[in-house]
């Protein structure tokens, strides 16, 4: 078949500077790694819960989720389990599992990318910004289900993509097999073969045979999600959270279409925030030469356009006292999260750090939305040349699968249990991908140009993700030191400690922790009782005196901190 040279000029093997691009992006991830240093067997965040379910398996040679369960998480749990069969169960070992499909993610970013453009300059740094995104790299010292979605869905993308661009069936086929990978692992990865029957359509024509042939693996995506939904509940094994959101979209819509609209422009206007400024980078380099080909009218246009956006978005934002980061979970102050201990607390970052994030980030947003609107000018253009054909394709399958994920998330609103900023990441490689195929031919000496800017951003933003990583870690390290100690060294028992969120849920919360029928559950003993004898903390607590602190390095700031065994005075 013949290739558009244009728009795909690598061949279907990698050239030697793929090979030496791949190994660099191994190195920093490995780099990165140890010096966060991963190892710990205690869990962070839902850890506790998707943990629960890869000990029963690996324990018991049963599959059962804990009640906290809201995702399908069935391949993670399996791919998790292959980690811990060499030692057994542990913590590190499920950590291990997330870090290698943290770096597949990341070289199969730089993968994607550089199906969509020539540059190895480009698909270096789409994957490196994915690398040292703050929320993706903590992700990946976690076992938390963003990071393994993301590389499933990648891949499945990748295989899909390559598959339609070369009329190759193996590699649809495998790309088939990896978007129900996806699907097993949360239910989102629906829009991969939704997003796969859209690009087919554009690809081949619309005809019927074409429909069909295009939307089987999205009616076998379907099919597979209410077996595997079915089979949970034929055989007792679903978790009472499973599907939660859904409940949370049903009360979301109770409430009227105004609470909608204004859920959704809210949830759109920060997620574009967030993703500006993450990739940000990416988009100072692209933008710069399109903008100089632009005629002095349209830059007029432009530069209105865009100083009105950001005024009123920054006016709006500062005002209301909504600066970044905007919503919570991961991204949270000086530093990453959640922090789940009694009283807690990170460093507080000076407020302009964080205006000027958002203002980069409201820039960022202003561009994005610049490249958006070039992407679907692009699908619905009438031109019908074999360059313009191919994008057209291209496009709709990244636009299709941004949409067809982002909707559902847009209407969640940012309750307790809607809108989370790790819901984002997975986006990243198909804005980029949207930016670079929408982009203009870059000449060699604009990237160098720009290059020291682009560096000191990657600087900056690589030893925040690292530090703040690194901090995380720690403190959590030595939190269940001191919780070990307490238990082992003074035998106290685990239900007179609030130990905060992961340990009261990895102790206190089973699955089968019902209250007054089998349809109740109680979840309260995630966040500690106020008769606890005992409870773990960064700082003091009324009606608690210390008995034992433990110190702590921190990098950021570069500091000494502690953390506080406290027992509550009577």
């Amino acid at each position: 078949m013949k290739q558009n040279l244009l728009l795909f000029p690598s061949g279907s093997q990698l050239a030697k500077p793929d090979l030496i691009n791949i190994l660099a992006l191994v190195t920093i991830w490995t780099l990165m790694v140890i010096l966060v240093n991963p190892i710990g067997d205690f869990p962070l965040n839902d850890d506790w819960a998707y943990g629960r379910a890869v000990q029963s398996l690996i324990e018991k040679g049963d599959f059962q989720l804990s009640d906290w369960t809201a995702t399908n998480l069935f391949s993670q749990v399996f791919w998790g389990a292959l980690f811990c069969l060499p030692f057994g169960f542990s913590f590190t070992a499920l950590r291990f599992s997330t870090l290698t499909l943290g770096l597949i993610g990341v070289v199969t970013t730089y993968g994607l990318l550089k199906e969509v453009n020539s540059s190895y300059k480009f698909s270096v740094l789409g994957a490196l910004l994915v690398a040292i995104n703050p929320i993706y790299f903590q992700l990946s010292n976690t076992f938390m289900n963003d990071v393994p979605f993301f590389a499933f869905t990648t891949v499945a993308l990748y295989f899909l993509l390559r598959g339609l661009k070369y009329d190759s069936n193996i590699e649809i086929t495998f790309g088939i097999l990896m978007a129900c990978v996806a699907i097993l692992a949360r239910q989102a990865g629906l829009a991969i073969p939704l997003a796969f029957g859209c690009a087919y359509i554009m690809k081949k024509g619309i005809r019927i045979s074409n429909i069909v042939r295009g939307f089987c693996p999205a009616l076998l995506g379907i099919a597979l999600q209410f077996t595997y939904q079915k089979w949970l509940q034929l055989t007792m094994r679903s978790p009472y959270a499973y599907g939660d959101q859904i409940k949370t979209l049903l009360k979301e819509f109770s409430e009227g279409i105004q609470n909608i609209f204004s859920n959704y422009t809210t949830i759109s206007l920060y997620s574009l925030i967030y993703l500006g400024l993450f990739i940000f980078p990416l988009l100072t380099i692209v933008f710069y030469r399109n903008f100089k080909q632009f005629s002095a009218r349209k830059q007029k246009i432009f530069l209105i356009a865009s100083s009105f956006f950001f005024v009123v978005v920054m006016q709006r934002l500062v005002s209301r006292n909504r600066i970044m980061p905007l919503v919570g979970n991961v991204l949270v102050d000086f530093g990453l999260g959640p922090v789940g201990l009694i009283n807690s607390y990170l460093p507080q970052a000076p407020r302009i750090f964080w205006i000027v994030a958002t203002a980069i980030g409201v820039v960022g947003a202003a561009l994005l939305l610049q490249y958006l609107f070039l992407a679907i000018i692009q699908i619905l253009a009438g031109d019908s040349s074999s360059e313009t054909g191919e994008k057209k394709w291209v496009t709709t399958f990244i636009l299709s699968f941004v949409v067809i994920y982002f909707f559902p998330l847009g209407l969640l609103g940012l309750s307790s249990q809607g809108f989370y900023d790790r819901y984002l990441i997975v986006l990243l490689p198909f804005l980029m991908m949207t930016v670079l195929v929408c982009r203009a031919k870059i000449s060699e000496n604009v990237s160098y140009r720009l290059m020291p800017l682009v560096l000191i951003m990657m600087l900056i933003g690589g030893g925040f993700t690292i530090a703040a990583t690194h901090d995380y870690l720690s403190s959590n390290r030595v939190v269940w030191q001191a919780l070990n100690n307490l238990m082992q060294e003074s035998q106290i028992s685990p239900d007179r400690i609030d130990g905060g969120f992961e340990f009261n849920g990895w102790y206190l919360c089973n699955h089968k922790n019902r209250v007054s029928s089998d349809k109740a559950i109680n979840f309260s003993c995630l966040w500690g009782d106020k008769n606890d004898d005992y409870a773990i903390a960064f700082r003091p607590v009324n009606g608690y005196k210390e008995v034992k602190r433990y110190p702590f390095s921190s990098w950021m700031p570069f500091t000494q901190r502690n953390v506080l065994v406290l027992q509550k005075i009577k």
